[in-house]
């Protein structure tokens, strides 16, 4: 691995909301190898030349350029892991270097110690948005996540079993449920996840809140468990890297379609592929921006089918919620005043905002 002395980054000017001229040079000015950034919201455009900012900080010692860094969960799982495995080759000292994207309000990071630490790495972080002069950079190829459409390198997962070894092949007789119940209701979620929760509770499913648990308890409870259902959340980009023969999975959507990353990682590793159940009847919004935080109607009925056919319930004693639990589902979390809205209605209000803001 080359060791790039007196190398510098440059956070680069906004070319719009998703592209900025982030950059990691050498001591001539070019551009670094594998110091790409390739995610959904953030994608890097760098000058193919540029000299050092004069008012950068330096960082003494060995760093290792780790990648693109974000305070989302899965976000981090998919793009802050997959140059960690360098790590092997460079001094036990070498300090993560993460870039992160300019934005009007500092984010929180505090994830993702955590997530690290869990996978025994407890290197210097350092999470920057400024420029910086290094003493000793190293640059890694990318083994895994978005800037390979959210596949692995048999390397990237052969370094990830052997920081989550799994204790003990899964038990098919052990369930789990992955809910979002325990976000509260102004997440986005399904109306009557908690009929949901009933009903597989009968089926034998311990309801898991994986937000309630520290990382280790929820990579343990995925690997224990031989029957895993989601509710569609960052959670299953965690199971996605640990999946093995032997589990059988399925996650309930949310949106009707699933993200193109999310759906790759389904089917990226040894093992049944967990399988995509889409039983959503109607959608709808409350009156906020986020386009994570959509309201799903299910069809209890088709859902109890799929899940059925994948092995994964009896169905006996299955029911769907009347229409008034639905309804109050839905309006759960609102204020006072406020009601839901279909995707055509939210287009125009979301319009009028933009609209009034100018």
């Amino acid at each position: 691995m080359t060791a790039y002395r007196n190398a510098f980054s440059l956070p680069g000017d906004r070319v719009n909301r998703r592209v900025t001229r982030f950059g990691l040079y050498g001591a001539d000015g070019v551009l670094l190898p594998h110091a790409q950034i390739e995610t959904t919201p953030w994608q890097a455009q760098p000058a193919p030349k540029a000299g050092p900012a004069h008012d950068s900080s330096r960082l003494f010692g060995p760093a290792l350029f780790a990648g693109p860094v974000d305070k989302q969960f899965g976000f981090i799982l998919l793009n802050a892991l997959g140059r960690l495995p360098a790590l092997a080759g460079l001094p036990p000292h070498t300090t993560l270097v993460y870039a992160a994207k300019p934005t009007a309000r500092v984010p929180d990071y505090a994830i993702l110690p955590p997530i690290l630490r869990s996978l025994g790495v407890h290197n210097p972080v350092l999470v920057t948005e400024n420029p910086l002069h290094f003493q000793e950079l190293y640059t890694a190829p990318d083994l895994f996540g978005e800037s390979l459409g959210g596949t692995g390198k048999p390397a990237f997962y052969d370094w990830i079993d052997s920081r989550w070894p799994a204790p003990h092949p899964p038990d098919p007789e052990q369930r789990l449920y992955v809910t979002r119940s325990g976000l509260g209701p102004k997440a986005g979620r399904f109306a009557c996840e908690d009929h949901l929760e009933r009903l597989l509770q009968a089926e034998g499913y311990q309801i898991f809140a994986p937000e309630a648990h520290p990382i280790e308890a929820q990579v343990r409870a995925f690997q224990a468990a031989g029957k895993l259902i989601f509710a569609e959340s960052s959670a299953l980009h965690l199971f996605a890297l640990l999946r093995k023969p032997g589990q059988i999975s399925a996650v309930i959507q949310r949106r009707p379609t699933l993200p193109a990353i999310m759906q790759a990682q389904m089917v990226d590793r040894q093992g049944q592929p967990t399988v995509a159940i889409n039983a959503i009847t109607e959608l709808w919004w409350p009156p906020q921006r986020g386009d994570h935080l959509g309201l799903s109607v299910l069809d209890f009925a088709q859902l109890r089918v799929a899940l059925q056919a994948a092995g994964l319930i009896t169905g006996q004693g299955w029911s769907a919620p009347d229409g008034a639990a639905v309804a109050a589902s839905l309006r759960a979390g609102l204020e006072p005043g406020q009601d839901v809205m279909t995707t055509e209605h939210r287009a125009e209000w979301l319009r009028a905002k933009r609209e009034k803001k100018g």
